[in-house]
């Protein structure tokens, strides 16, 4: 059932404010961190090296790092008002379920940024934190399949899914892991600003014919 409110709801009420300020914030701090890490490393390169190698020389090391751990504190905030969404919802279980596993994923960011490649618990963080951001689109997506921004992130289940399949299997021009690494950064901020149930932008409730009223 679509939990954005298929009987006219409108989509701005259950929809806390500083949880929209916070989830803007995670995604800009962890894209922006790797941004500036990227220029303040002159030796990095796109198609050798993964995104956490940033994370490991001198001069991209805070930026990286420290934009994680911000990122990943800030979305344990928009986790928290992911969880509020779903109890006005009518799939509150599901929209509960999303929020946990969100924050999950928050937390495995955050670690990315703690426990460099040096560290044991890098690899678990990093791999964990692509394959929870997938299970949340998977869950959001079946709880609001009956609205296009559900039916939206839905598909990037099998998106990203293909990405990395593609790039195990030797079929992408490149060695190393920061080029596959990135769709699913990306998808990730369109869901937290655009796709998912508490939209960075908002979106406009319009009744529709059928029912299906997401906001587009």
């Amino acid at each position: 059932m679509d939990d954005e409110g298929s009987v006219g709801e409108s989509i701005e009420e259950p929809s806390p404010i500083p949880a929209r300020v916070l989830g803007a914030v995670a995604t800009l701090a962890a894209l922006g961190g790797i941004a500036l890490a990227i220029r303040l490393d002159p030796t990095f390169s796109w198609t050798a090296d993964a995104l956490s190698d940033l994370g490991v020389r001198d001069r991209s090391a805070p930026a990286f790092n420290g934009g994680l751990v911000l990122g990943g504190l800030a979305g344990l905030g928009y986790a928290a008002g992911l969880w509020v969404r779903a109890r006005e919802s009518a799939a509150s279980a599901a929209g509960r379920l999303r929020a946990v596993v969100f924050a999950l994923a928050m937390v495995a960011m955050a670690g990315v940024g703690v426990f460099d490649l040096t560290r044991a618990l890098h690899a678990p963080a990093a791999v964990g934190f692509y394959l929870l951001v997938t299970v949340v689109f998977g869950i959001d997506g079946l709880a609001r399949r009956d609205a296009r921004t559900g039916r939206v992130a839905l598909a990037f289940v099998p998106v990203h899914v293909a990405v990395w399949a593609t790039f195990l299997a030797g079929l992408w021009p490149v060695t190393g892991l920061a080029l596959p690494e990135l769709p699913g950064a990306f998808m990730l901020a369109a869901w937290v600003w655009l796709v998912g149930p508490l939209p960075v932008v908002r979106r406009r409730s319009v009744p529709s014919r059928g029912g299906d009223t997401d906001g587009h």
